[in-house]
């Protein structure tokens, strides 16, 4: 049995709580306040918990490339429409 520490969702949980820290500090700090990163950084947050805590990186191809496909739309989409 592998220790806790080195599973994947271990690590993935510790860089999801690594990047929300990252955004709440760059929200917080008016100097470092830079709305399409953090977007940037919120997309591929959603990207990892649908591939991996959801699963569909052991999907069929089709709906892997769904997923991929709605998070780059989606933020690009974003980022056009705020700047």
């Amino acid at each position: 049995m592998k220790s806790i520490l080195l599973q994947t969702n271990t690590a993935i949980w510790a860089l999801l709580a690594l990047a929300t820290a990252l955004t709440w500090y760059m929200g917080s700090d008016a100097t470092l306040n830079m709305p399409a990163i953090m977007l940037l950084i919120a997309f591929f947050k959603t990207r990892l918990v649908i591939m991996h805590f959801m699963e569909v990186n052991q999907a069929p191809i089709a709906l892997r490339l769904a997923g991929e496909t709605w998070g780059i739309v989606c933020c690009a989409a974003l980022i056009f429409l705020y700047s």
